[in-house]
């Protein structure tokens, strides 16, 4: 049954026209010592399958293993779902008795009971990777069903680099730090629009907002509607609206309730609240936490690809300047925060005790108002700019990094 498809897919996987992605290999290698199950997470069409095939094709050119070793399954197409894992180890090896599988499984949660079959291989000490929808299984819920026997990944979608890499512009670290225009204009086009892979690699502006209207009605009908059974399709499209135009800022759900309420619709705050919670389920957005708040709700917004932003007519570059900033950190570190009391500070790393102020356009007018907060900080202080005026002056206890310098960080 399955060795037709192990072979066809080895195949597949071996002559794939790949564009890069920017991903850490040895975290990786690293794991699988640990003897745990690699989970590939993400929001859809971020790109998960095709960076299971980098990494074989990468694994492979270090001799870490052959294309023999792959058994690469989309379970999303298997009739069906009750089979047995132990079935598609057989069939592996009646293919190639004296190698020993790399297994990768698409779609994992079609398969009736994965997790007890997922279990039986890793105990074999096998080496496993795995992706799934968000509509049937949550990413926070993953570690508990494979009983902590998982390691999980964040895929994204494109951060610059890898934008700059699908239009086929190439680069150096200096051509960025330079800021040329031609850069410029490029990193400008990237915050305005586009960072799923898919939609990048086509030029026609039509399809590009086709398809990712068509990424938003799949996350609102398939991975909200009918995962949560959320019935109110209006309330549902509204609240998401009025997320999608506030990001960068603390959401104020108490005042969407309101909005509503004058409207004479009925929903709880806590239908609201749940809202807000499902969307950074399916990852269409990202919250950060006020790491002075003692209230759960008092956290800002940011948007997984900010591509989204552009059904609101939202296109302020300083709020997709600080949303690039924010995923970049989130890639880098395993806890971020916003400080907001007394005074305001963009993003606080704590286990370095860094403080990050972020400026699209740092000039004469704004540098008072961008520093004095940071002044009051202790240790490491950044702010962080995209372009600022040549002979602009700071405190010298503060340091300046261009975003290009940021992101070879």
């Amino acid at each position: 049954m399955f060795k037709k498809e192990i072979l066809e897919n080895q195949k597949k996987i071996l002559n794939v026209d790949l564009i890069e992605r920017n991903f850490d290999i040895k975290e990786l290698t690293d794991v699988f010592k640990l003897n745990k199950i690699i989970a590939l997470i993400g929001s859809r069409r971020a790109g998960k399958t095709f960076l299971t095939f980098q990494i074989v094709k990468e694994l492979i050119e270090k001799n870490k293993l052959s294309i023999e070793n792959i058994v690469y399954i989309d379970f999303s197409w298997v009739l069906d779902k009750d089979i047995d894992l132990n079935y598609v180890e057989e069939e592996y090896f009646s293919l190639f008795p004296d190698k020993k599988p790399f297994f990768i499984f698409d779609e994992i949660q079609e398969l009736e009971n994965f997790p007890e079959k997922l279990i039986r291989l890793l105990n074999k000490w096998y080496k496993i990777i795995i992706t799934w929808s968000n509509a049937h299984l949550l990413s926070k819920e993953i570690s508990t069903i494979l009983r902590w026997k998982v390691y999980a990944k964040e895929v994204f979608p494109l951060d610059f680099r890898e934008y700059l890499r699908f239009n086929n512009i190439w680069y150096t670290k200096n051509d960025l730090i330079l800021n040329k225009p031609k850069y410029k204009h490029e990193f400008e086009k990237f915050l305005k629009w586009w960072w799923f892979p898919e939609i990048v690699l086509t030029n026609n502006e039509i399809v590009k907002e086709n398809i990712l209207k068509t990424y938003l009605d799949i996350m609102i009908y398939k991975d909200l509607q009918d995962r949560y059974n959320i019935k109110n399709d209006y309330v549902l499209r509204f609240f998401i609206k009025r997320v999608l135009s506030t990001f960068g800022k603390e959401l104020n759900i108490n005042k969407i309730y309101n909005e509503l309420k004058s409207n004479n619709i009925k929903i709880s705050k806590d239908t609201l609240y749940n809202f807000y919670e499902y969307l950074g389920d399916i990852y269409l957005i990202s919250n950060l936490n006020n790491y002075w708040a003692q209230i759960k709700w008092l956290k800002k917004t940011y948007l997984i690809d900010v591509s989204f932003a552009n059904f609101v007519w939202n296109d302020d570059l300083w709020k997709r300047f600080e949303n690039f900033v924010y995923l970049e950190l989130k890639k880098k570190y395993s806890e971020v925060f916003f400080l907001h009391k007394i005074y305001e500070i963009d993003f606080y790393i704590p286990w370095e005790n860094k403080y990050i102020q972020v400026v699209y356009n740092l000039n004469y007018e704004n540098v008072e108002r961008e520093t004095k907060n940071l002044i009051k900080q202790g240790w490491e202080r950044i702010l962080l700019y995209f372009e600022k005026e040549e002979s602009l002056k700071i405190d010298n206890t503060i340091k300046l990094l261009n975003f290009s310098e940021f992101i070879f960080d």
